[in-house]
């Protein structure tokens, strides 16, 4: 009997100390205690950021410990003490990512949150921002849209920027980035443009995205419609996406640029044509073709041929602040036109103006949601599978990102 209580307890023990083992194994190391801030969850899937691409050099500096390897092999290339480190492209032979701990890092003289990929293409050094969905946000946010706003107006931006975002993250999911941080997709401008009310915006709105068909949208947005929204395909090429259909919207009545004149000279069209045409001659004559209520097409007779454009690569050519939107009539005057027209910028979907117009009248995001993008779900992401756009980043470092 004793024999056998012995071997019992014995039992025991090993028993006890092969579980002691394993949770010590399985534990999180101090140094990843130390550096999780914040719990993984709706808004923590990363995103892929190209902030700039060129042939100088750059400069990254960190204050406090800082990693740098390669994203082939994952070799250390630097593990130590915080610095500046001078990056000449035709020396990256190889993809290279840079991690900090309990600072952020600066590019040049901005900081941003998260990691940098440095990646050698053709000459030009790619430099990338790799961050948590809301960490980007933070970012674009308060580049995108004024940060003293009502707080519904910002709730709306924040859910169609994170919506635009991961429509990219599922599109170019092989590339080498999601977005960059331009008007060619949405302004980004890490960590120096931050601000409390924007954040809070980003923070109350976690993970929500709005669909169609289960889809996230094509949540495009702009200043001041002057009244109408435009079908998408009225603006670029396709079959145009039932969400994006024109909607009359009487709240950007208060936007200082619901209605706007300019003066563009001859010497102004020919100098701007001339960015893509450089054969133009002397302008004859100009006819735009207009469909529910914005310009289209734009025919242009000059000494050398005709070019016929798109309304919107027209506008494209010209400073921004020169021609606003579309929605304009054009008078002729002795050395050019005079051109009258109401909004600011492609005029589809989202309004921005009106959506401050619409919360001042006490709707709430969802509600300027939903006008402006027709027929659509506000969902959280976890909900839906999105075959890609979740993205898990497999730095050590990555998995408790240390400046969240």
């Amino acid at each position: 009997m004793r024999l056998a209580m012995r071997r019992k307890r014995f039992f025991i023990s090993v028993l006890l100390f092969m579980i002691l083992v394993l949770l010590d194994g399985c534990a999180p190391s101090s140094e990843y205690l130390l550096k999780k801030s914040r719990k993984m969850g709706a808004d923590t899937d990363y995103v892929k950021v190209l902030i700039q691409k060129t042939d100088s050099r750059i400069t990254i500096t960190s204050r406090s410990r800082v990693k740098i390897s390669s994203i082939n092999n994952n070799s250390i290339k630097y593990n130590g003490r915080g610095k500046k480190f001078i990056f000449i492209p035709e020396k990256i032979k190889e993809p290279v990512l840079i991690e900090s701990w309990g600072s952020f890092l600066q590019i040049d003289d901005k900081e941003y949150r998260g990691m940098i990929e440095l990646h050698n293409v053709m000459g030009k050094l790619c430099v990338i921002n790799v961050l948590r969905m809301y960490e980007y946000l933070y970012g674009v946010l308060p580049s995108e849209i004024m940060t003293g706003w009502p707080v519904e107006t910002l709730k709306a931006q924040a859910v169609a920027a994170r919506t635009y975002a991961y429509h990219h993250i599922l599109k170019n999911k092989n590339n080498l980035y999601d977005l960059d941080a331009t008007t060619k997709f949405q302004v980004y401008k890490g960590r120096s443009v931050e601000d409390p009310k924007t954040n809070r915006a980003v923070d109350d709105t976690s993970g929500e995205i709005a669909v169609y068909k289960n889809k996230p949208i094509v949540a495009f947005f702009h200043s001041t419609c002057g009244g109408y929204t435009v079908d998408d395909n009225l603006v670029w090429n396709g079959d145009g996406m039932e969400y994006l259909r024109s909607v009359r919207c009487p709240y950007c009545k208060g936007s200082p640029s619901y209605e706007w004149k300019e003066v563009l000279t001859r010497y102004e069209m020919i100098d701007s044509l001339k960015k893509k045409y450089s054969g133009i001659g002397q302008i004859t004559g100009i006819t735009f073709r207009r469909k529910d209520r914005r310009v289209v097409n734009v025919v242009i007779k000059h000494t050398n041929g005709i070019i016929r454009i798109s309304g919107n690569n027209f506008r494209l050519l010209f400073p921004a602040k020169k021609i606003k939107s579309l929605y304009f009539h054009a008078r002729k005057k002795p050395d050019g036109l005079e051109l009258h027209g109401h909004g600011w910028g492609h005029g589809v979907g989202l309004c921005q103006w009106g959506a401050r117009g619409m919360a001042n009248l006490g709707k709430d995001y969802e509600n300027i949601l939903k006008f402006y993008y027709r027929g659509i779900r506000i969902i959280n992401i976890n909900r839906i599978k999105t075959n890609g756009a979740r993205r898990k980043y497999h730095s050590a470092a990555a998995v408790n990102s240390p400046n969240s």
